[in-house]
């Protein structure tokens, strides 16, 4: 980038050539609060790979963010701007009206901040409702290509009671109330015509990009890139000082469809066994409130701990102050909660899903049990947990080994590589 005393009418033509980037991105990154969800998958991702961008010359970017900033504080090198919004909605329905309050007052930024810099592409580094429906008005009126990344979108559970399945069906099954369920499945089905209008979509998965081509999507728009964790950093975090350990622990999203009722369920089971057994729940979301009232009325308040936002640090070290990271989740389109775990050292038992199959089915340290199967993870849970110390450490190296394989930086260049692709294409 140019000193601000420096003009390009002064320098020579190689160097004005060498400092003009040669792509601009314009980012439109939506994510909740940290009241609503702890620090997820997708805002992990976009924050890791950013840094990996900004080192590149040649690159000049533009993130329009939502308040609070995820970025602040990051020492990232980009130009970052952001909406905030007084409106602050509770349980589900009062997020979905968020989220529309929040596109509203989103739109006349996003187009001042996007005719000032020019932009080659608009970026979507996530692919809820938010993002995309800014995304699709940015395209519609400025006619900017706009590329996707693709977590997850929510499809039936894949076992042999569900293939018949409605979308709607899987949510009422989860215990969501019909209000919800049809919201949640409008919202899901909103997604897909404004998938269909991307340039480009990079998916994390092979299954999401199946799922993108049921849905109509083009095969020739999708790249499967990944995910990844943070190893060096992982690596130098040492366990809880306070030599505190936890029997298992869940990190995600405090929600339905991450099975966190299943979870209390299974903890229920493994305490009639092992009474001075412990659970270590991190993470928030909307169904905190009810988490909290099922661990009274479960009599689970010994056995059970809450903890909510946490730093990166933080929570490595408390999975390395565990033995086990269970993971009930039924709806998941990579799964970096269970690569975090595994980078930790830990064996997971989880739910057997699609993402998780593809990404960890060939790790000896991951344990995957049928989808909704609370007796069956119970065991497994129990299994690992009377294991002797050669034999957990055993499964403990297995799980490290595997997750080395998972490394930002060629994600990041995968990325990159289509971001290249469109402004090769729209010159």
């Amino acid at each position: 980038m140019l000193e601000e005393n420096v003009s390009y009418q002064t320098m020579p033509r190689q160097e004005i050539e060498k400092e003009k980037p040669t792509l601009r991105v314009f980012v439109v990154f939506f994510h909740p609060r940290s009241s609503v969800t702890t620090l997820g998958g997708a805002e992990k991702r976009f924050v890791e790979t950013l840094k990996i961008f900004c080192q590149e010359h040649d690159l000049e970017i533009n993130v329009l963010e939502a308040a609070p900033s995820l970025l602040k504080n990051l020492g990232i090198q980009c130009k970052k701007d952001f909406v905030s919004l007084n409106f602050h909605g509770k349980g589900w329905l009062g997020t979905y009206l968020e989220w529309g309050l929040w596109i509203l007052k989103a739109v006349p930024r996003s187009f001042s901040l996007f005719r000032c810099s020019g932009p080659d592409v608009v970026f979507v580094p996530n692919n809820t409702l938010p993002n995309l429906a800014l995304s699709y008005l940015i395209n519609l009126t400025l006619k900017a290509p706009v590329c996707v990344v693709a977590h997850h979108i929510d499809v039936p559970p894949l076992n042999s009671e569900a293939k018949k399945c409605s979308l709607y069906s899987s949510y009422r099954a989860i215990k969501y109330s019909k209000l919800v369920s049809l919201f949640k499945t409008i919202a899901t089905y909103i997604t897909c015509p404004l998938l269909k209008r991307a340039k480009g979509i990079i998916a994390v998965s092979n299954f999401t990009a199946k799922t993108l081509r049921n849905m109509g999507v083009s095969k020739v728009k999708i790249l499967v890139s990944g995910n990844a964790v943070n190893l060096s950093f992982i690596d130098k975090v040492k366990p809880c000082s306070s030599g505190e350990v936890f029997d298992g622990i869940f990190v995600g999203r405090i929600a339905k469809e991450k099975g966190i009722f299943d979870l209390l369920k299974v903890w229920k089971s493994v305490a009639k066994v092992r009474k001075n057994a412990r659970l270590l729940i991190i993470g928030s979301g909307v169904e905190l409130p009810s988490v909290k009232e099922r661990i009274s009325t479960m009599g689970l308040k010994h056995n059970v701990s809450l903890r909510g936002q946490c730093s990166e640090a933080e929570l490595y070290s408390l999975l390395k102050s565990s033995r086990l990271f269970i993971f009930p989740s039924l709806f998941e389109g990579w799964g970096i909660a269970v690569a975090e775990a595994l980078a930790c050292g830990l064996p997971v038992v989880a739910y057997d899903i699609p993402a998780l199959r593809e990404n960890f089915g060939k790790c000896e340290g991951v344990f995957l049990v049928p989808a909704k199967n609370v007796e069956s993870m119970t065991s497994t849970v129990l299994d690992i947990l009377n294991l002797r110390g050669r034999e957990w450490l055993e499964l403990s190296s297995y799980a490290k080994s595997y997750a080395q394989q998972f490394s930002w930086e060629k994600i990041a260049k995968n990325d990159l590589r289509l971001l290249k692709i469109f402004k090769k294409h729209t010159k």
